[in-house]
């Protein structure tokens, strides 16, 4: 990700594996030495999270019961040792933002948004299980491609609501 405002100083690369284990892989993105020596490990809770933003009961996977896999809810405090089937999300992100007096405290700034941003969509994503499970591979690019173009209307539609108030 980057931004056509600020220009090459800002930079935000995400990566991700998702792996079937319970978070004990460790190194599943295959780091070289010198990222793996600077990369901070940070557990998200999926259940317990501070950083989710404004709380909905219908996102709660403490609440969610999935109709079509019978998963959930998560209540247990030990859910990620005993939960079936497992899967863990390793994310990887590198945040540049090569701006003096500002570096430091505009990527930490970063890194705390993409946290909460991806507690949040893990948290939406388990308690829409019914939503997208058993889906066709071209259901899902069908979907995926609604989604882009709501999206994309929706980032016209400020930008065009933005440009008439200006």
């Amino acid at each position: 990700m980057t931004s056509p405002f600020i220009g090459p100083v800002f930079k935000v690369v995400t990566e991700t594996m998702h792996v079937g284990d319970r978070g004990e892989t460790e190194n599943a993105l295959n780091l070289d030495a010198k990222v793996l020596a600077q990369r901070i490990i940070d557990d998200i809770d999926v259940t317990n999270d501070k950083e989710i933003g404004a709380y909905k009961e219908s996102e709660d996977p403490k609440l969610y019961k999935s109709t079509k896999t019978g998963r959930g809810p998560l209540t247990a405090e030990d859910w990620k040792k005993t939960c079936e089937p497992c899967m863990t999300c390793y994310k990887l992100v590198t945040t540049e933002f090569s701006w003096w007096g500002f570096q430091t405290a505009m990527e930490r700034y970063i890194q705390s948004m993409m946290r909460g941003m991806f507690a949040l969509f893990h948290r939406q994503l388990f308690c829409d299980t019914d939503g997208w499970y058993g889906m066709t591979i071209e259901e899902l690019r069908a979907m995926e491609d609604e989604t882009a173009k709501k999206l994309l209307d929706k980032r016209n539609q400020e930008l065009t609501t933005k440009t008439e108030f200006s």
